[in-house]
């Protein structure tokens, strides 16, 4: 007979489901810019080996970042995933310092086999966040403080399907079919606290985009003797014109006492008008050599081309980002050892990122060191993640804002046999 599913996988991602909401928080000032801050921190399996999965693939783990992995998948077995996702992050110029956290739900994925050579993947999580609100106060002469207010909140999801298809036992060629959706508000407000007979500006822009995303991947894996493999990966997206409407408006006013506002005129409005915004093309590369599950080292490249970037037509402060991580694993695990920490898999990881901000004459960059664990839970394959990231970002020169985060994941990935006849003794 066919074996039953057990429960406890499906229970453990409906909790994480029904905990962890999308909220958003005062994250960053550089969400202002293009569609947020992009989410590339993937699962806790790729984060704490500094976010490498171009050339990675395991039975254990789905490893979205290159769609060819799937391949990796057992034949036999569904694999379920599902994390948590949270930063704390400590912002600072050259004359003040502020602070803010998020924590929300960071992926919930399933991957499972069609037949021996095809292999499939379904998940969603986030993909870009903003989250801001900056206040500038200036003195004019003769009208006295001038106070611009920018402050914006939502974020994009990327619900995908992928497959992947083995050619020879050693080639894998993959895509992710994603569709992305949500809405990114920005507010911009104008006000004159000390005069009465100016009016204020107030600018409210909300972008919905809604369409669909793809990207290839392809993985070439060689073995040699004593159990060591050699695997390398490419992924690409091209240039894709995203769907998108927008609202606009832009009106004057009278501050109130109370609070409220005395609109004086409508300087512009517009209600769910249809446009695209480009999301540019990319590419990346990476290497990894592994000795079964013993240990594994591995370095990637990935760049895209923000230069191509219009919203509506119109391009932001953005230029092309380009990313190197390095990151492994190790576990001590022997044939015969059965002490519970030689069963943990440990984890390490390097990242250095050029942003695709370009502010003031600055590109802005960050770095990031990481590690983590891999629990495994008794009596199966299945295992408890935990990931930690620790860096930096941007820079106080130029009247810029210097980052330091503290970034982490938790997550559990459920390995469980479906499709194993059971006899009975």
């Amino acid at each position: 007979m066919k074996a039953k599913p057990r429960h406890l996988s499906i229970i453990i991602l409906l909790l994480i489901c029904a905990l962890t909401g999308r909220s958003q928080n005062i994250n960053s000032p550089y969400s202002y810019f293009g569609l947020g801050d992009l989410y590339n921190y993937r699962t806790a399996f790729n984060m704490s080996m500094g976010g490498i999965g171009l050339a990675l693939k395991s039975p254990l783990y789905i490893n979205y970042a290159n769609p060819a992995s799937y391949n990796g998948l057992d034949t036999t077995s569904f694999v379920f995933e599902g994390g948590l996702y949270g930063d704390f992050i400590n912002s600072k110029t050259d004359i003040q310092t502020a602070s803010s956290q998020n924590i929300q739900l960071g992926y919930l994925l399933m991957g499972f086999p069609i037949t021996k050579w095809w292999k499939s993947s379904l998940g969603i999580r986030p993909f870009s966040e903003m989250g801001y609100l900056i206040v500038d106060e200036k003195q004019q002469e003769n009208i006295g403080r001038v106070s611009y207010n920018y402050e914006g909140d939502g974020g994009l999801n990327q619900a995908y399907w992928g497959n992947s298809v083995t050619f020879f036992k050693s080639l894998s060629l993959g895509v992710n079919a994603s569709y992305l959706f949500g809405s990114l508000y920005h507010d911009q407000v104008i006000d004159f606290p000390d005069s009465v007979n100016i009016q204020s500006f107030r600018l409210r822009h909300k972008l919905y985009v809604h369409d669909f995303l793809f990207n290839f991947g392809l993985q070439y894996t060689h073995k040699f003797k004593n159990d060591l493999s050699l695997t390398v990966g490419l992924v690409y997206n091209y240039t894709t014109n995203l769907n998108a409407t927008r609202d606009l408006l832009a009106e004057t006013f009278y501050p109130k006492f109370d609070g409220s506002d005395d609109i004086q005129d409508t300087v512009q409005f517009s209600l769910d008008e249809e446009g695209t915004v480009v999301y540019p093309q990319s590419y990346g590369a990476g290497i990894a050599l592994h000795k079964g599950n013993t240990w594994l080292v591995s370095g990637e490249y990935s760049t895209q081309d923000w230069n191509e970037y219009k919203s509506y037509g119109l391009s932001d402060s953005l230029t092309k980002s380009r990313n190197i991580s390095v990151g492994g694993y190790y576990q001590p695990y022997r044939e015969g050892i059965t002490k519970y920490w030689e069963r943990i898999q440990y984890r390490f990881g390097f990242r250095y990122t050029q942003s695709y901000l370009q502010l003031r004459g600055n590109q802005i960059s960050e770095f990031g060191v990481t590690f983590g664990v891999g629990l495994p839970v008794r009596g199966s394959f299945s295992t408890f993640n935990l990931a930690v990231e620790i860096g930096q970002r941007g820079t106080i020169d130029e009247g810029l804002i210097k980052e330091n985060f503290v970034r982490f994941t938790l997550g559990v990935a459920m390995f469980e046999r479906w499709f194993i006849k059971r006899k009975f003794q």
